[in-house]
């Protein structure tokens, strides 16, 4: 009796476990975005000023871009920052943070791109008085 209820209990826990895994809310990224989304937008912008290394020739209307495909772009503009007007640096920030998450699954941090700010270095180490 006890070997059917420790089997019971071990089958709902692994039938439950898997149920919290999948995410049915979650963003797709191999969805098409929308032409009129801010994000599009942006990143298209941005694409016609030389920012995103990119080719026009993706924001074709009969092209559906998927926010998988404009991650790179995303980070290629972080990385010319530097070269962007204060207008386009706001649009890269806000797009920085609206794809942190998909920047980060590729391994790149906005905040590793950002240029210095030329503050000192913090010295952890004593220093021998004698």
């Amino acid at each position: 009796m006890k070997r059917i209820a420790l089997l019971l209990i071990a089958a709902a826990v692994l039938l439950t476990g898997g149920a919290g895994a999948y995410n049915p809310y979650a963003p797709n990224p191999f969805d098409a975005m929308e032409q009129n989304s801010w994000e599009y937008q942006y990143v298209y912008d941005l694409t016609k000023d030389g920012l995103t290394d990119a080719d026009l020739s993706k924001f074709s209307p009969s092209y559906p871009l998927t926010r998988f495909e404009m991650v790179p772009m995303v980070e290629a503009a972080l990385r010319n920052r530097n070269q962007a007007t204060e207008e386009q640096q706001k649009k890269i920030d806000r797009l920085a943070e609206a794809f942190a998450d998909d920047l980060a699954l590729a391994g790149v941090y906005p905040s590793q791109l950002a240029p210095s700010t030329g503050g000192q270095p913090f010295e952890w180490k004593k220093e021998d008085v004698q």
